[in-house]
């Protein structure tokens, strides 16, 4: 090992001079042979015997910028404030055997939470195991896409209600042909940061019709169980199972939600279904997904339930197409040395109002512009329009909160 760690701090030392020359140089066109290096960069060794390790990591930094509705109409309080600061800080190591085994560990600097974190084990003839912590499959934008490919800043309104985060867990994924791929799995006991104690198993199943380069149609269909646990202080104070729903407005450097359900006593279990498309034809890419939800109760309260969906379209400019692996929408690689140029547009809503609860409703519109430099640099742009209703009981009237909201994201992944 210290003979690994020696190897590639000196590939790194020899790289970094070329690597920072290339990104300035292609940044101001001075010389499209420069541009090869922010495509090479050392963040992986493989032995001779077929061994490999490395490192990864997604580094982005943001600013929220808000606008029309910032504060509280019921108590002038402010709800939305100017952010600049990281979104997200996620370093990673991996290694990978020759035989199918391989394992990665993560952290998020910015957030100081554990996320993927897992052992795996794969060949053709068993399917793909995984044992740690990891996505969970309903919400697909969040399951099953990388956060750094995402086409927008953020996830939409549905899938931040719907999608449980990572979870401490086993699945198992299959290949049945180039056509149909499955995942089955059960995920107990929470994360790895203590929070989301909750058990139960998960599905995913995708149907290919086409897939092949730069021609894609998706159709998936996930579903899940969750039955909340019961929490504790240490000190013999049990607070019982509750159930939450609630969003973002899409920008999430913000800790105000427009909607929210609030704390659902006594729950019992959480059932969660979705339907998902996506069509790639060249430089087109068009997505959406519906999200259902349903909470029942240990106690007399009637079941409660909620919906969205989200539907997006996205066109490279440049003429280069998404990447699709393992049944999840990846970055492009640019054809240019100038990069590779995408504009987008999405729609999204969600319900939390079931009587007796009234979390609110919402939906956004968000148009957006991505630059993709390289294989590792990604800027983005998003404006959205938000426009949520949600009954203040105190007041007994339904307050509409619409802010508009201006992002920026300048991001590093490898």
């Amino acid at each position: 090992m210290p003979n690994f760690h020696r190897r590639v701090a000196q590939a790194i030392a020899r790289k970094l001079p070329k690597i920072a020359a290339g990104v300035l140089l292609s940044v101001y066109g001075i010389s499209a042979g420069a541009y090869d290096w922010l495509n090479d960069w050392p963040t992986r060794l493989k032995t001779d015997d077929g061994y490999e390790f490395g490192i990864k990591g997604d580094y982005q930094g943001d600013i929220n910028k808000y606008s029309g509705d910032t504060t509280n109409p019921a108590n002038g309080a402010t709800l939305l404030e100017d952010q600049t600061t990281w979104r997200r800080k996620e370093f990673y190591v991996y290694g990978k055997a020759p035989w199918g085994a391989d394992f990665a560990f993560g952290y998020d600097f910015q957030s100081k939470l554990w996320v993927d974190n897992f052992f795996h084990y794969g060949n053709k003839e068993v399917g793909d195991f995984r044992l740690g912590q990891f996505k969970t499959p309903v919400g697909w934008e969040e399951g099953g896409i990388s956060s750094s490919a995402t086409t927008f800043l953020e996830r939409s309104l549905p899938v931040q209600t719907v999608n449980m985060g990572r979870r401490i867990g086993i699945d198992w994924t299959y290949q049945w042909n180039p056509q149909w791929l499955t995942t089955l799995g059960y995920f107990s006991g929470g994360d790895l940061n203590g929070d989301n104690d909750g058990n139960g198993p998960s599905a995913h199943v995708v149907f290919n019709p086409i897939k092949r380069r730069g021609e894609v149609i998706h159709l998936g269909f996930a579903v899940s169980r969750e039955t909340r646990d019961a929490t504790s202080d240490g000190r013999d104070v049990t607070t019982p199972p509750t159930a939450r729903f609630r969003a973002r407005p899409e920008a999430n450097l913000t800790g105000t939600r427009l909607v929210d359900s609030g704390n659902l006593k006594n729950a019992g279990n959480i059932d969660r279904a979705g339907l998902e498309a996506a069509w790639i034809h060249g430089p087109l890419l068009l997505q959406g997904e519906y999200l259902h939800f349903n909470a029942n109760f240990t106690d007399a309260k009637p079941n409660y339930s909620g919906n969205g969906f989200y539907v997006l379209g996205a066109w490279l400019l440049t003429g280069e197409s998404r990447d699709y692996a393992g049944g999840a929408v990846g970055n492009t690689k640019s054809a240019h040395p100038y990069g590779a140029v995408e504009i987008a547009a999405r729609y999204s809503e969600i319900d939390l109002n079931d009587k007796p609860v009234f979390g609110g409703k919402e939906h956004d519109w968000t148009i957006g512009a991505n630059w993709y430099l390289g294989n590792h640099l990604k800027f983005q742009a998003n404006y959205i329009r938000a426009y949520s209703n949600k009954l203040n009981t105190s007041l007994n009237q339904y307050l509409e909160i619409d802010p508009e909201v201006l992002e920026l994201r300048a991001q590093i992944y490898f």
